[in-house]
This record gives C-alpha cells, sequence and structure tokens, in this order.
C-alpha cells in the first residue's frame, strides 16, 4: 500500500485549477520541462516539506508554501528531466490534517505535470489515514507490512526501498517494527541484481539523542551486512550531510524544503545521479548565497 502521485498531463493539470496570465506563464515552464531531456538515472530527492492548509503560515521566519513552491520551481529548471521524485516524510506540518495534504498536492503537482512521477514517505508529523482520503490514494492491493506504507521503486541502476518509521503521528521517535525489518531483510536478499538505496523518515539515533530511529542498531545491521546495500538517505534532523561508515555504506541526511533547525544549515534538495559504479549528489540550496549551495558528492560503491 505505497503513496505514489502518477505524473499527470499539463490538460489535467491546469483544467479548472489556474486561468488567466498565471495559465501562461505556467505553460511555458511545464513546456520547458516537458522538452528537457528525461533520464531514467536522474532522482529528484526532498524531505520534510511541512506544508499547512494555510499557504501564509510562518515558522522560524519562513514561509513554508514559498519555499516547496521554489523548490518545485528549481526542479522544473534543471536541465535534465528527473526519472522520478522521492519525498521522505513530514509532508504534512505538524499533525497530519487532511487540508495541510490538499495543499502539499496542490503544490507538487506542477512536477506531475512535468512527467515525473513522484514517491512519498511517512514522517512522524504524518497521518496515512488522512493522506489517503485527502490525495484518494489508492491502495492497490494489500500492504506489504500491515499498517505500514512502504514501496520499491526499481530503476535501471538501483533498487529504492522506501520504508515507513512513522510510529504516533506528532510523536518523536520513529520506529519501524519487527514484522518492517522483517520484510526488508528478505526483499533486499531477494534483489541483489542491483545497488539497494534505503530511505526511511528517521535519522539514525546517534549517542544520546534518542530522538531518531529506535532500532538503528538492528537497521544498519542489516544494511552492512548486505554488500549490494550502498546508501542509506533519511531526514528529520533538518541537515545536510554526506558520510560513509567503515563498512562502506554511505550516509545521507537529506536537507529540509521547510526549515532549519540550525541557521547554518541549509534548505533546499538534492539532486542524485545514478552512475554505473555509484551515485553523484548535488545540494541545491533556496538560499543560493549559502555556502553549500552546489555542493557535489560523487560516491563510489563498495564492493
Amino acid at each position: 500500500m505505497p503513496f505514489h502521485l502518477p505524473a499527470l498531463t499539463r490538460r489535467a493539470f491546469l483544467h479548472g485549477s489556474i486561468s488567466g496570465a498565471a495559465a501562461v506563464l505556467l505553460t511555458r515552464r511545464l513546456r520547458s520541462a516537458e522538452e528537457a531531456p528525461s533520464d531514467p538515472n536522474a532522482w529528484a530527492l526532498l524531505s520534510d516539506t511541512h506544508i499547512a492548509a494555510d499557504r501564509t503560515k510562518i515558522v522560524r521566519d519562513i514561509n513554508l508554501t514559498r519555499q516547496l513552491t521554489a523548490t518545485v520551481a528549481d526542479v522544473l529548471a534543471w536541465e535534465r528531466r528527473p526519472a522520478g521524485g522521492l519525498i521522505n516524510g513530514d509532508l504534512a506540518f505538524n499533525t497530519g490534517e487532511s487540508a495541510d495534504y490538499t495543499t502539499f498536492a496542490d503544490l507538487v503537482k506542477p512536477l506531475r505535470a512535468a512527467g515525473i512521477p513522484l514517491h512519498l514517505g511517512m514522517g512522524n508529523h504524518d497521518h496515512r489515514a488522512r493522506f489517503r482520503a485527502a490525495l484518494q490514494v489508492d491502495a492497490g492491493g494489500p500492504p506489504l507490512v500491515e499498517g505500514r506504507q512502504i514501496s520499491i521503486v526499481t530503476s535501471a541502476r538501483a533498487n529504492w526501498f522506501m520504508l515507513d518509521s512513522l510510529d504516533r503521528t506528532n510523536v518523536t521517535p520513529g520506529v519501524l517494527g519487527a514484522a518492517q525489518l522483517a520484510w526488508l531483510e528478505r526483499a533486499l536478499d531477494a534483489r541483489q541484481d542491483k545497488p539497494a538505496l534505503v530511505v526511511v523518515h528517521h535519522n539514525p539515533n546517534d549517542g544520546g539523542n534518542k530522538s531518531g530511529l529506535t532500532e538503528t542498531g538492528p537497521l544498519l545491521d542489516l544494511l552492512r551486512s548486505r554488500r549490494h546495500v550502498q546508501a542509506h538517505f533519511f531526514g528529520h534532523s533538518h541537515r545536510w550531510s554526506v558520510e560513509r561508515d567503515p563498512s562502506g555504506l554511505h550516509l545521507i541526511n537529506l536537507p529540509t524544503t521547510a526549515y532549519p533547525f540550525d541557521n547554518q544549515q541549509p534548505a533546499g534538495w538534492v539532486r542524485a545521479i545514478l552512475e554505473p559504479e555509484g551515485m553523484r549528489l548535488e545540494l541545491r540550496a533556496l538560499d543560493q548565497r549559502h555556502p553549500a549551495h552546489g555542493q557535489t558528492h560523487a560516491l563510489a560503491w563498495r564492493a
């Protein structure tokens, strides 16, 4: 029972939702994005959008709607048209209200109209049932794990495994649970022909910080022991970092598109290009004056 928002036709997007000069401007932007070469190895990675129903909502002096709108525009301006977008949880502002998801869906429609499908994860500020009801998401069959929204997104050069660490809405720590860990183990073992990239909302718990993933040890042990697992992506902490642990596993903390907790951290998104033996990441800071804007990392896969 994954959450996927498929691509839309431009006509379906524009019909009944926009008119006049705004429609002309947006049509030009969408046409430009549609005409960009489609790259099956390019991906747009977002996290922690925190969209509220109220488009004027300000948090830490930042307008949340404006942040996501700017992110969408930057994705559409990419010279490559990505194969898809992954949005890694905390889609909604605080308690996952239905109207939050209605606004969120409206803000990301231009990506879908440009032919970019979206694959969505759940964070601790989300609510599965209200998301499904607001977006009229088709379950598409029984869940892979009861009560969880998980999926495998396949591509030519890697498989993305999107997990669900939402335990209780608006409760900070994340929980995968024994059933989801067991499913992941089976799914990874069944798909060893390509690099595996594992995505979960909550960051690993580190030292005395217990606000991240409760099963940090079991999850990392599972990933490290399977050499085809090459990278672990997470959000939640509203930070940007790229590290590699002693086993060779890459650990990527995706930035928030909304507001960082630390003013020195960037808000933005990440361009990802899958290569035959690795991946290239580029940070796209929304404030292009930020020193990390345009920072690139070339990740080599472990043997």
